[in-house]
């Protein structure tokens, strides 16, 4: 696990050692960090039949399940709105109520617990006031303002810090993994780690930002596009939002990142920023509801929107 992830693990672990252990969890991370990590390893504890020292086995048939887990209730948003529906609440509290299939504890996870809305938060706040034996709800977000302060009243809240300079250095040295890498892949993903958990995931995201600079050196987007032909749509599209989000900010502070250091200003207003980053948010929600993108079209009509409001800059 992530070394900057250890605080709040230790707080799991009180939580799980006292006397009443918590039936329902929220993980509450800052935007842009992720937490998944902490989440899932909670996760993988509660589902464990047979834990050591409080950490999973990984040798019980439970732990041994690497695709979706039959005690695992996964809550997620739906459709182009991007939120949690109250029909997938019931359907997963009559889940909740059924006995566990291997034998342990059931787990309904909702991720992220900001998007929902009132009526499914409603739902959910009646059968976390009065769980099923046996079942456990964890939340995450980086977003509880947007949750009902009742629902925040039964949760036990684990707070996940922000990676700091001087961990990330000691890491990047323990690992042998550059430092300026994971500066990146903290930058265009939110993970550090990806550098080396996800080499793949890690490289297309380097490519993106690169492509984008060679638009924004004078590139044609039609000849930069076609290396782009079966690349993850999802994983450029969060990409090219977490550029723009950068260049947005860099408007108003003087702060360097990895963004700036590779494009160089001067920069897109603010208001052809907004209007680009609104053409990457379809896309994007697109490919999270799981609709066919045509890739090499979605990336081109991205790419030639970029170079359009880059030569507004240089024009």
């Amino acid at each position: 696990m992530s070394p900057w992830l250890d605080s709040s693990w230790r707080l799991v672990l009180e939580g799980l050692q006292s006397k009443a252990a918590p039936h329902a969890w929220c993980i509450v991370h800052p935007p842009g960090v992720v937490a998944s990590e902490l989440t899932d390893r909670l996760v993988r504890l509660l589902l464990c039949l047979n834990p050591i020292n409080h950490e999973p086995c990984d040798q019980c048939a439970s732990c041994q399940i690497r695709e979706t887990h039959p005690d695992l209730v996964l809550i997620e948003p739906e459709g182009a709105a991007g939120m949690i529906r109250v029909d997938s609440i019931r359907n997963s509290i009559d889940i909740a109520y059924t006995t566990a299939s291997m034998g342990g504890q059931r787990v309904v996870l909702v991720r992220p617990a900001d998007c929902l809305n009132q009526a499914s938060s409603n739902a959910l706040l009646k059968v976390v006031e009065e769980p099923p034996s046996g079942t456990v709800f964890v939340f995450q977000t980086a977003l509880p303002g947007k949750l009902l302060p009742t629902l925040i009243s039964r949760l036990r809240m684990v707070k996940v810090p922000s990676p700091t300079l001087e961990i990330l250095e000691k890491t990047s040295q323990s690992l042998g993994i550059s430092l300026d890498d994971m500066m990146l892949a903290e930058t265009l993903l939110v993970e550090p780690m990806a550098v080396k958990t996800d080499p793949e995931r890690f490289a297309l995201a380097r490519d993106v930002l690169t492509a984008m600079a060679r638009i924004r050196n004078g590139e044609d987007s039609q000849m930069v596009v076609k290396s782009f032909a079966k690349t993850d749509a999802l994983i450029a599209s969060v990409v090219m939002e977490r550029v723009c989000e950068k260049l947005i900010r860099a408007q108003f502070d003087d702060a360097s990142n990895p963004v700036t250091a590779t494009l160089a200003g001067p920069y897109p207003s603010v208001a052809l920023l907004y209007q680009f980053k609104e053409r990457i948010t379809e896309v994007k929600k697109q490919a999270q509801a799981g609709i066919a993108v045509n890739v090499g079209l979605a990336l081109g009509s991205l790419f030639a929107a970029w170079g359009f409001i880059c030569t507004k800059v240089q024009g």
